[in-house]
């Protein structure tokens, strides 16, 4: 008779099958271990159980509840705050009595759950954002959020057995509240593309959200300067659909080099990539997190295999620059972008493309699960 497999849970309190990070997550250990997921939304995998929370389900507090809610956040009772949080009180009532050799809780608002059904001895925390840099508005509401958010870190965070979070900086930073994590980046799962010769125009493309901060103005303009035979396609969703409507108001005054396209789905966007030639994403440093984002649509330029072209991002940048993939830009002006779409040719961009494809394995997800898999090992088979 064989040994019963360990239990893991995996927490989220974003849709875990729509999340391709936790998705991820599922996928690896789902063959080694008896998974369950808690999160809202539907099952992510067929070989796992689901637990499912519901964002909308919040019982009533009553009036004398919600005065006490009321003096908690101005009072800084984080931990009152947190107990009474539906999707914790969800999640504590949904899983009372279950037993987990590990939990594999993402993200700060999890932790506290996780350690109060498995000990903080046997959870791992995936931090997907850099907590006390996320951004806030600048008054008394925005600055006391900011105060939750590095107490979630330091209250638990800095207790769990291990964690990991999304690229080497932010890894640094965690350091000074008590945290050794380390690291997974959001890397596209490996693609056996073989990169498309370049031909005139060079071919630029974005894909992602259209959020005026990203500096996709910026880019669209400094393409249509540009004394360079290129073009720009950006395939933008529909969040915020203001944003939005600015661009392609933008991309029809900038005229025919510059256009907009309908989002693509995950499944489509690989493919759909793989027609260009270079991927673009300067992103100014609107907030600590953006200064220091790696995000998922780098690594889809990679299994793409396109060249990239990043702003100096500390993290994007010192992967183009460490491994020849393109060009990072003095600044995140429009005049330093222009200054680097002036430089392609179609040489180094054939360059930058064989270089991709020399390291696109390299820096799959595939090489990067393997760091949670060892993580939650560890907790499920101590030494």
């Amino acid at each position: 008779m064989s040994a019963a497999r360990p239990r893991v849970l995996i927490l989220s309190y974003d849709a875990i099958d729509i999340d391709p990070r936790v998705i991820k997550q599922v996928r690896r250990l789902a063959d080694d271990y008896d998974v369950t997921t808690c999160s809202p939304g539907s099952s992510p995998d067929a070989r796992v159980e689901h637990v499912a929370l519901d964002p909308s389900d919040a019982p009533a507090r009553g009036r004398l509840g919600n005065l006490i809610d009321d003096f908690a956040r101005e009072r800084e009772w984080f931990a009152w705050s947190y107990d009474h949080l539906p999707l914790v009180q969800q999640t504590r009532k949904r899983l009372k009595g279950r037993a987990f050799d590990v939990v594999l809780a993402n993200d700060g608002e999890t932790l506290g759950a996780a350690i109060s059904i498995a000990g903080a001895e046997r959870v791992h925390a995936d931090l997907h954002e850099f907590y006390p840099g996320l951004p806030v508005e600048d008054s008394k509401l925005g600055h006391r959020q900011r105060r939750y958010w590095t107490w979630l870190i330091t209250r638990f965070a800095s207790r769990v057995r291990s964690s990991t979070t999304v690229g080497a900086e932010i890894a640094r930073r965690y350091r000074e509240y008590g945290l050794d994590s380390g690291v997974v980046t959001n890397a596209t799962p490996f693609r056996d593309f073989a990169p498309r010769p370049t031909g005139s125009p060079i071919r630029l493309v974005h894909s992602g959200n259209p959020f005026r901060e990203r500096g996709l103005a910026e880019i669209m303009r400094a393409v249509a300067a540009s004394s360079a035979d290129v073009t720009l396609d950006l395939y933008l969703t529909y969040n915020p659909p203001t944003d939005r409507e600015h661009l392609v108001a933008l991309a029809e005054q900038l005229g025919p080099r510059i256009t907009v396209h309908e989002p693509v789905s995950q499944a489509e966007l690989i493919d759909t990539l793989h027609r260009y030639d270079v991927g673009i994403h300067v992103l100014p440093p609107t907030s600590e997190n953006n200064a220091l984002a790696l995000p998922n649509k780098f690594f889809d330029f990679v299994q793409a295999r396109l060249g990239i072209i990043v702003g100096p991002s500390i993290e994007m940048a010192g992967i183009v620059t460490q491994h020849g993939l393109g060009i990072v830009t003095d600044d995140f002006t429009e005049a330093g972008i222009l200054a680097a779409v002036d430089s392609l040719t179609v040489a180094n961009v054939d360059a930058f493309k064989a270089s991709m494809q020399e390291h696109a394995e390299s820096l799959s997800a595939e090489t990067q699960v393997e760091n949670w898999a060892a993580a939650v090992r560890d907790i499920a088979h101590p030494v």
